[in-house]
Parts: C-alpha cells; sequence; structure tokens
C-alpha cells in the first residue's frame, strides 16, 4: 500500500521548480526565509494558521527536539525551529519531498537545526523515549495501519512528551468525494471516525488534553484558500500538482455534507 501512497505524492525537480517560481517572483533564493516558502510549503489544512495554532498548543522551546511525522517539503518543521530554536527531525516515505526539504532548508540556513530522511511512520528507527513532541498534520489517512502508527508514536515519545496532531476524520455522512487533497482513489485513503482516532490514541498509552474540532474553521477559510491558490504560480501546485484546485474543491464538498470532519488535538504520554 505504501508505494501507492508514495506514487499520489511523488513529484521529480520539486525542488529546482520550486526555486525557479520564487526567482520569477523576485526573491532572492539565496536568502531564504521561512516565511517566503508558507504558500507552498505548509501542504495541511488551513496552512500557516494551522501550524501556528498547532504551535502554541504544545509550546516548543529551544531544548525540545520534535519528530515531525510526513513532514512533506519541510514547512512546520522549519516554521518550529525558526520560531522556537527547538531541534527538529522530519520524515517522510516521498523520495522527492525530502530531496526538496533539504534543499529549501539548507537554502534558509536553517540545515544546522534540522534534518530530513525517508521513513515509515509505522515502523520508526529510532530509541524508546527519544522525543519531546511528535507532530503530525494531515498523516493518518494515507496510514492504513493505524494500529502500529500510534503503537511507535507512543514508543518513541518521552514520559510526559506530547502528541500533536490535526487530521481528517470520517464523518457520519459516509464516503467523501474523490479525488482529494490526500487520495485521488478511494484506496489510498484511511479515514476512520473521531471516536476510533480518539481509542487508538488512548489504547496507546497517550492522555488526550486538547480535543478541538476545526471543521467550521476549515470551512470559513475555504474559498480564500482556494482563490489564492488558483491566483499564485509559485504556491502549493508545485508540491501538490496541478489539479489541486479540484481536490481541495472536493475537500471542502464532502465536509459541507458530512463527509469529513477536522480536529486538532494533543495527547501527553503517561508515565
Amino acid at each position: 500500500m505504501t508505494n501507492i501512497i508514495v506514487e499520489h505524492y511523488e513529484k521529480p525537480n520539486m525542488g529546482e521548480a520550486i526555486l525557479a517560481a520564487l526567482k520569477m517572483k523576485g526573491i532572492d533564493v539565496t536568502r531564504l526565509k521561512p516565511e517566503n516558502l508558507y504558500a507552498l510549503d505548509q501542504f495541511h489544512t488551513r496552512g500557516i494558521v494551522g501550524t501556528k495554532e498547532q504551535a502554541n498548543l504544545v509550546k516548543p522551546n529551544e531544548t525540545m527536539h520534535i519528530l515531525d511525522i510526513g513532514c512533506g517539503v519541510g514547512g512546520s518543521a522549519r516554521y518550529l525551529a525558526w520560531n522556537y530554536g527547538c531541534r527538529v527531525t522530519g520524515i517522510d516515505i516521498t523520495k522527492s519531498f525530502i530531496e526538496t526539504a533539504k534543499l529549501l532548508t539548507k537554502k534558509c540556513s536553517l540545515d544546522h537545526v534540522i534534518d530530513f530522511e525517508e521513513g515509515d511512520a509505522t515502523d520508526l528507527r529510532f530509541d524508546n523515549d527519544k522525543f519531546d513532541v511528535i507532530w503530525c498534520q494531515n498523516v493518518s489517512m494515507n496510514i492504513e495501519k493505524k494500529d502500529l502508527f500510534y503503537k511507535e508514536i507512543s514508543r518513541t515519545l518521552k514520559p510526559d512528551g506530547r502528541f500533536a496532531s490535526s487530521e481528517y476524520a470520517l464523518g457520519h455522512g459516509g464516503s467523501p468525494y474523490y479525488p482529494l487533497p490526500w487520495a485521488r482513489r478511494r484506496q489510498e485513503s484511511f479515514l476512520i471516525s473521531q471516536e476510533d482516532m480518539r481509542l487508538y490514541t488512548e489504547g496507546n498509552g497517550l492522555e488526550i488534553i486538547e480535543w478541538v474540532d476545526k471543521s467550521k474553521q476549515v470551512l470559513a477559510i475555504a474559498p480564500r484558500a482556494l482563490k489564492n491558490l488558483e491566483d499564485d504560480e509559485a504556491g502549493l501546485k508545485l508540491v501538490a500538482g496541478e489539479d489541486i484546485a479540484s481536490r481541495m474543491s472536493n475537500s471542502t464538498k464532502s465536509m459541507i455534507d458530512g463527509h469529513i470532519e477536522n480536529i486538532m488535538m494533543v495527547a501527553k504520554k503517561q508515565r
């Protein structure tokens, strides 16, 4: 199943295309700052706004080591390191995402505090009790083996460490409309309900301390987000593909019709 997911996201020569598009906008790519990339590197619900809200819930600091699972091209990792001074390790199963994350992070002069590698969220290579925070944004929808996913999060998180996540959940209206930002076909998507998400979290030694349904906020910004996407040639299309606007429209329609919901949560690993 992993190969199907990789095929959905893989985009060769992504880094070079991004740098070329930024140059066309008059941005000096030899002196990039993380905010120069927000329009394209925040490939998750509500973009940089969602990233800032999630960070506010876990309050990172310079002593922390954060694992960003499903890091994409490194947008959230750069935001966390740049704004909070923490160390970040990012993993993703998509080779072109990791290559691009490394390139853009070096251009932002943050490669001394951030490292990236290809990795499987259900089989992490890290030691037990290693990370202060494990961070996910729009990841679990592509993971079939939920039991292994949550077990690995709990195993590699330090006692009292935080698991911070923003994810889509299956609503009560049945299957959503495809293609979607995370799946062009039904067999690429593994949505579960909020109730089941809670069961997996709590069943693996994680105590939920924040659980907020963000569906209304997602719908409120959807029209503006779609317009920005269509207008910006140096935006998310460079990472997500030329058809991302129609896939985002399907996501909005699916949410309006009750097929999907969006939650932001924080859980603490019990001692």
